[in-house]
């Protein structure tokens, strides 16, 4: 199978999957909303796999980030949320994407990108702060650990202006939007449409990121 084949038929069935993790989360359906929120990220570690030319130390990286996230997926989705574990899953993802995401240049410094970054995670944080209560320092430092993934993200894109950065680079913004938004959901105010704007965009992050080792 080809690569431009692989991709197709494997994001129709990312997309059929997280569909079916939607409308089991909206029509409570809960062996569906179980069974394909784990399966959609594995979908996408397999399409991950598929698609790596080689076996790269960024390619492993990024498939352990993956790996971390269906983890926390998990943690995140059972009965008696364990938001902690689950916290600590993707935390560690971040930092695996952190370090694939450093390979193949030489760090940079643009502040064009730094300044925004620290501005809106400084503004985010404000808001939510008076609500955090005793999650203040786990939310400070995930989302200090974010930041950076997006910031590192960033650079290896500025530097490499090649496609495969430029996705890894979108996929670390809207992975930022998705955990800004569950945290706004979580904290400040819940809303109806929270879990779909939240997992759509999750999906999309992890769909970019993969895309990445192309």
């Amino acid at each position: 199978m080809d690569v431009t084949t692989t991709l197709i038929t494997s994001t129709l069935g990312i997309f059929v999957c997280a569909l079916l993790h939607l409308y089991g989360a909206y029509k409570e359906q809960k062996w569906l909303f179980y069974v394909f929120k784990p399966v959609t990220t594995l979908a996408i570690v397999a399409l991950c796999w598929h698609l790596s030319p080689a076996l790269s130390d960024y390619v492993w990286f990024i498939l352990l980030g993956l790996l971390l996230s269906t983890l926390g997926d998990i943690f995140l989705m059972l009965p008696k949320d364990r938001f902690i574990p689950g916290l600590l899953s993707f935390l560690v993802a971040h930092v695996a994407y952190i370090v694939a995401f450093s390979m193949q240049f030489e760090m940079t410094y643009t502040w064009t990108l730094i300044a925004p970054l620290m501005i809106i995670a400084i503004l985010y944080l404000t808001i939510l702060w008076s609500s955090l209560a005793e999650m203040k320092a786990p939310v400070l430092v995930y989302m200090s650990i974010i930041v950076v993934m997006a910031w590192v993200s960033g650079e290896r894109y500025f530097n490499l202006e090649s496609s495969a950065s430029l996705y890894a680079f979108i996929g670390a913004i809207v992975f930022l939007f998705s955990d800004a938004t569950l945290a706004f959901d979580r904290f400040k105010k819940q809303f109806h449409s929270a879990y779909g704007v939240i997992i759509v965009s999750y999906y999309l992050a992890q769909y970019f990121i993969a895309l990445s080792v192309a």
